[in-house]
């Protein structure tokens, strides 16, 4: 079941052990390497798996690196990125801080740090400028310590800057820093915004404590220019809040949105992640909801814009799971990284929902069919009848592997000698041009 949102491919392995939920497999995260290489970076209950998804058809496994916890009593494992080194936590058992060199995928992934040093578990962690924030952290000696944040000037050796004193709260579940502005989700204690300015020496700006459909204040999202803050309520039936930040030490509710793919007449659903894309686009894992994107243009009235059912054997909203666990939808393809507690990793097209084209109204509506196609492809529009149009076929990587100086409208295109994968092809007439992706399957 999906919408705007089409599968490209998946991995799993039902060796692995199973949790308390019965999942095998937590979040994820993307990564772009210096030649354009795209990777997918997914968390077990044994350790992490980074798959080279360039060709998002067939996932390729670059590295399997084992958690020092590595048993059925993972739950948790979270990661962030940094310049070209990949960071990952895990909250539970005798875990550590792992630090990797992704720099020399595809090839290799090297492991130059594993301590639990300055963290020994944690819920989750976030980077920016330059420092590393840890959410709900224990320590080597078992201590809880509610907020963390570490240097990143030797991203091979995070070096502890504050531990944050008597907060209003607690335990952090997650949180989203924005130019030193740190938003933390504190679970039933609602969410508190600090500024991170002077790491420190932080301080409380303003709180959210109570509000309509409050449940476990899980995670939250800024968008892109600061405006507009989305976060989630982990409980069974609470929707998602659209605050308007514009005045920071004023939040607004604007709306509340939900999804409720199953119809359940109870509305029971229950998201888990938001992220937001540019100024608009929100995706959520929505655990028996699978990956959802909804459109915020409107802050006041959200609306559902796609969405990929990564379960849809689970067919009721007990408890967690099985169902989506993670989503990454920052990938220059456009492509999306979805998690499944029980199905492993996903990779899907989001180019409708993300790709955005500004080329001249004479172009707009060229239909490129059969999509996916093994063997022809054509371009057709009631514009392009007439015209002079040159066609060129670029690979994942950009480079370009056909052209067609002269082309008229609805010929065949042979593409029965490319490689299975994803293509842009790029049209271009007198006056404008428009560039379309398409994929090439067996």
């Amino acid at each position: 079941m999906q919408l705007n949102i089409p599968f490209l491919s998946n991995w799993s392995n039902s060796t692995y052990p199973t949790n308390w939920t019965g999942g095998r497999f937590n979040d994820c995260w993307g990564y772009v390497d210096s030649l354009g290489r795209e990777y997918a970076i997914i968390g077990s209950t044994v350790g992490t798996h980074i798959f080279d998804i360039t060709n998002p058809l067939t996932p390729v496994l670059v590295s399997y690196q084992q958690g020092q916890e590595a048993s059925g009593a993972v739950v948790h494992r979270d990661y962030k990125t940094y310049q070209h080194y990949l960071y990952g936590v895990c909250d539970e058992g005798n875990s550590s801080l792992q630090i990797f060199d992704l720099k020399y995928m595809p090839d290799s992934v090297h492991k130059v740090y594993d301590s639990n040093n300055i963290c020994k578990t944690a819920h989750n962690i976030f980077i920016d400028n330059g420092r590393i924030y840890f959410c709900g952290l224990r320590d080597n000696r078992d201590s809880a310590i509610v907020f963390r944040v570490a240097s990143l000037s030797n991203p091979k050796n995070p070096m502890v800057i504050n531990d944050l004193a008597s907060p209003p709260f607690g335990y952090v579940h997650d949180v989203n820093v924005r130019k030193d502005t740190a938003f933390l989700s504190c679970a039933m204690d609602g969410l508190f915004i600090y500024d991170y300015t002077n790491p420190v020496s932080p301080h409380l700006i303003q709180s959210i404590t109570n509000y309509p459909e409050q449940g476990y204040n899980h995670s939250g999202w800024v968008t892109e220019n600061g405006k507009t803050l989305v976060f989630a309520d982990e409980t069974h039936g609470k929707g998602l809040k659209v605050y308007d930040i514009s005045d920071i030490s004023n939040p607004t509710l604007k709306s509340i949105f939900r999804s409720n793919l199953l119809n359940d007449s109870t509305q029971n659903s229950i998201p888990h992640n938001p992220f937001i894309v540019g100024n608009d686009k929100v995706f959520i894992s929505y655990y028996q909801e699978g990956v959802q994107c909804f459109d915020i243009s409107n802050t006041s009235s959200p609306f559902q814009a796609g969405y990929y059912d990564t379960y849809p054997a689970n067919t009721d909203y007990n408890g967690y799971g099985p169902g989506c666990w993670g989503v990454y939808p920052y990938l220059p393809s456009h492509h999306i990284i979805g998690s499944d507690m029980s199905n492993g990793l996903f990779v899907l097209d989001g180019t409708q929902l993300l790709e955005v084209n500004n080329e001249m109204p004479a172009l707009r509506d060229v239909l490129i069919f059969p999509n996916p196609s093994s063997e022809i492809l054509k371009v057709t529009s009631k514009e392009l009848n007439n015209a002079q149009i040159k066609i060129d076929i670029y690979d994942a990587l950009g480079k370009n592997i056909f052209s067609l100086p002269s082309y008229i409208s609805g010929s065949p295109i042979n593409i029965s000698s490319f490689k299975t994968g994803i293509y842009l092809i790029k049209i271009t007439g007198v006056e404008s041009s428009l560039t379309k992706k398409f994929i090439k399957t067996n």
